[in-house]
């Protein structure tokens, strides 16, 4: 109920600033009706008769442009609006951004990727990273640019009603003027969860603005985010799956699990604000006789305020310590035996000074330059031990530290992003004061094109050269679990990337490596560890897309080398294969109608710990060898995309082993369906 209400809400401040836009358009564009005349949405203006009566105005044609900022800022990356049905079906995250991943089975709940080119570079939060889907940074907010205000409109639900899964979401774009465009971002998840004590409850508010002028730019966004999970630690005992006719808990949410009160909460706000100033003027030639005035260069600065806590708690600790002092969940409680209220701080504020100058204006070299300067202030606030007051019987009291550093870096870039035939660039970063003194990057990448008798193939590749240091709570932590003072060696990495993409055959074929020195992973023990072996991870992906009248099948295979299964344990082999027949019906409602199909070899995926939400190496329990598949229908009518879909249809078939990683076990089959809503005035 409560999803529907906010929805309603959202949905009525739409239609009420639709309506405001409608009333203003003619004023938009010049201010035409101060003249007596109406604005032509082509550009010209038509005289109102003299009778006084307004001559017709044709429709505004519907233009969304969006874009990402990259390169600090200093590219806008643009991406079309998603309209698509295919893939539409798939409705997990976790499955969106990586074919092959561990993860606890209900929607929003954390996960991480398996796979070698999904791994993070560079760790901040750490007690966010497997929610980064939601946590996303600055470069993954798109922003907009409209003739019409744009809505979109998305829901999906997940039964049985008694544990559904739900999720919604909101966003609303319009332009102010020609420059000037706003809108907010909504999304919620609400899950109960098919098994108990697995509550999700996550929000994502943005709202965003941009003004794109002739000589000034200037993009901001304020976020906020919030995660709040109730943490079950996984269910008791796995026999419970394996054998279900043995046991009389009817249905799943009834399995005994080892926490009823556990909860992990992450409050995050962020503000961004990007602004370019173009410098200079030259004239480019386009066409014969045909010239263009462009900035020389562009200086720029971009402000970036990212705030979280997260609080980890679990009430009437004692009560599961009594019942089962043997095997109680957690080996160690240093401060409440009653009680666990473990909560950290982490603040950032970053500054980046660029000035980049066009490749347009370098008639001789064809390539443009940038340097940047970037300073961070980080602040951490964490738990300290207790301080007993009288005797042991009473409560401890729990105290705060607090630690600051400063960061700063130089950096520069020379790349080509103009033309199709061929395109690079080569960066460097260095760490010459703070915290991260000595941290530095080397990176490169190339894109070129070209004919293979009548087909056009792309080659791409990129890698880099990578020395970091560990963050701070990899480095020191105390909790009431789990306490930690490394003193760790910067990480050392390099990766290599190459492929091909031939689009008019659908295929595409990709290869990545990882040479790591030094390497920071969480061990047995769910404590962070540095090996000093040398680690060498291998991918290889293929992908094809196949068709036969209206019979499709998309299919990637994987296959990963990990040379220390024990420390980035990764599956050897994953396929995902999408098979479905399409059409349309009365020559408006286009369909597709399939099945998708998911398999990984047995592998050991990483254990979840809730205390720290820190996926961890295990040696007792091989997952896998197991293939899940989903019956799916999309369907998409003008404007509107929707999907039908039973997931883990096979459920039990061929075994009972459908576990994800220890002691999570994947969601039985149900029956879920969503939309997809676009609006244009």
């Amino acid at each position: 109920m409560r999803i529907i209400l906010i929805s309603t809400y959202l949905l009525l401040a739409c239609s009420w600033i639709m309506n405001a836009q409608r009333i203003s358009e003619r004023t938009l564009d010049n201010s035409a009706s101060q003249s007596g005349r109406t604005q032509d949405p082509s550009g010209s203006s038509r005289a109102a008769d003299e009778a006084g009566s307004e001559a017709p105005v044709k429709a505004i044609p519907h233009e969304v442009k969006n874009w990402f900022l990259v390169d600090l800022g200093t590219r806008a990356d643009t991406v079309p609006i998603d309209t698509l049905s295919q893939g539409f079906q798939v409705h997990m995250p976790a499955y969106r951004a990586s074919m092959a991943n561990v993860r606890l089975g209900n929607l929003g709940a954390p996960w991480q990727a398996a796979m070698v080119s999904e791994m993070a570079l560079a760790r901040e939060f750490v007690f966010a990273e497997n929610l980064s889907y939601f946590f996303k940074r600055p470069e993954q907010w798109r922003y907009y640019n409209t003739r019409t205000p744009y809505t979109n409109l998305y829901y999906q639900y997940g039964g049985p009603k008694r544990r559904s899964e739900e999720a919604v979401g909101v966003l609303f774009t319009q332009n102010i003027n020609k420059e000037w465009n706003a809108g907010f971002d909504y999304q919620l998840i609400s899950s109960i969860g098919r098994y108990d004590a697995q509550q999700v409850e996550n929000r994502h508010f943005r709202f965003f603005s941009s003004y794109s002028g002739e000589k000034y730019e200037i993009h901001g966004s304020y976020v906020y985010n919030k995660t709040d999970q109730l943490e079950n630690g996984g269910i008791i005992d796995e026999d419970y799956i394996f054998n279900p006719e043995e046991y009389e808990y009817g249905q799943t949410e009834n399995i005994p699990v080892n926490f009823y009160s556990a909860s992990n909460r992450i409050d995050n706000h962020q503000l961004y604000i990007s602004q370019a100033l173009k410098i200079g003027n030259i004239l480019v030639s386009q066409r014969e006789e045909e010239s263009v005035k462009l900035p020389l260069g562009t200086a720029l600065h971009t402000l970036h305020v990212d705030r979280k806590r997260r609080v980890h708690r679990i009430d009437n600790l004692n009560r599961y310590l009594n019942e089962n002092p043997e095997t109680f969940f957690y080996p160690n409680i240093y401060a409440d035996s009653t009680a666990t209220r473990d909560s950290v701080y982490y603040t950032s504020i970053k500054n980046t000074f660029q000035l980049k100058f066009n490749e347009e204006a370098n008639a001789l070299l064809r390539f443009g330059l940038r340097a940047f300067i970037t300073n961070e202030i980080e602040q951490y606030r964490f738990p300290v031990p207790p301080r007993e007051l009288g005797t042991y019987s009473e409560p401890p009291v729990y105290l705060q530290g607090d630690s600051a550093f400063s960061t700063t870096l130089i950096g520069g870039q020379i790349f080509k992003n103009l033309g199709e035939q061929f395109r690079w660039n080569a960066g460097m970063r260095f760490y010459f004061q703070g915290y991260r003194s000595g941290d530095s990057e080397l990176t490169g990448a190339l894109n070129s094109q070209f004919r293979v008798l009548a087909d056009t193939a792309q080659l791409f590749a990129d890698g880099g050269l990578y020395l970091t240091s560990p963050t701070y709570f990899e480095s020191r932590y105390y909790s009431n679990h789990f306490q930690w003072a490394n003193g760790f060696d910067k990480v050392q990495t390099m990766r290599l990337r190459g492929g091909a993409h031939i689009p008019t055959r659908r295929l595409e074929a990709s290869v990545e490596g990882r040479f790591i020195n030094d390497y920071v992973f969480w061990n047995r023990q769910a404590l962070p560890e540095q090996t000093s072996a040398f680690l060498s991870l291998i991918e290889f992906k293929l992908s094809k897309h196949f068709s036969l009248g209206g019979f499709h099948s998309r299919n990637t295979l994987l296959y990963q080398v990990s040379s220390h299964q024990d420390i980035i344990p990764l599956p050897e082999w994953s396929v995902f294969s999408s098979n479905y027949y399409q059409n349309k019906l009365f020559k408006v409602l286009f369909f597709q109608l399939g099945f998708d199909l998911r398999y990984s070899s047995p592998w050991y995926a990483p254990a979840y710990m809730p205390a720290t939400g820190q996926f961890y190496a295990q040696n007792y329990r091989q997952v896998g060898d197991y293939p899940f598949v989903d019956v799916f229908l999309n369907m998409q009518l003008k404007r509107a995309r929707i999907f039908i879909k039973m997931d883990h249809v096979n459920q039990g078939t061929p075994s009972n082993d459908y576990f994800l990683t220890p002691f999570y076990p994947a969601n039985p089959s149900g029956l879920r369906f969503g939309v997809s809503w676009n609006f244009y005035d």
